[in-house]
């Protein structure tokens, strides 16, 4: 069982990866805006951290440099989700050391194979 940690400010799409992971044995940690995700991951340390690019309080790149300054959580893999079509905003993302991008709307497929990929 994975401990995944949800960003996003959309309470639909947190519910629905929610149900989705619990369906598979996973646990998720839910956190709606970044200031929360770094108060959840510090306290939790999940497995693996999938974030929305756009949160109210600041950008996912932000929240990723957040998470690389935190030594409890340097090593633990982040997967951006966004609903941006642009191309170079998967490259800057992968640069700042996101590990995947996965677009909005989410695949269930898509949502397990990254789990896999990263919590195995």
């Amino acid at each position: 069982m994975a401990r995944i940690l949800f960003v996003d400010d959309d309470p639909f799409t947190l519910e629905t990866l929610t149900k989705a992971v619990q369906i598979f044995g996973h646990q998720a940690l839910l956190a709606s805006n970044g200031a929360q995700a770094l108060e959840v991951a510090l306290r939790e340390i999940p497995d693996l951290i999938m974030t929305d690019m756009r949160l109210p309080d600041m950008d996912g790149l932000s929240l990723v440099k957040c998470f690389k300054k935190e030594i409890n959580l340097t090593q633990i893999p982040v997967v951006m989700l966004s609903a941006s079509p642009e191309i170079d905003v998967a490259e800057i993302a992968q640069s700042a050391g996101v590990k995947a991008f996965v677009n909005k709307p989410i695949r269930l497929q898509a949502l397990l194979d990254v789990i896999a990929r990263y919590t195995s």
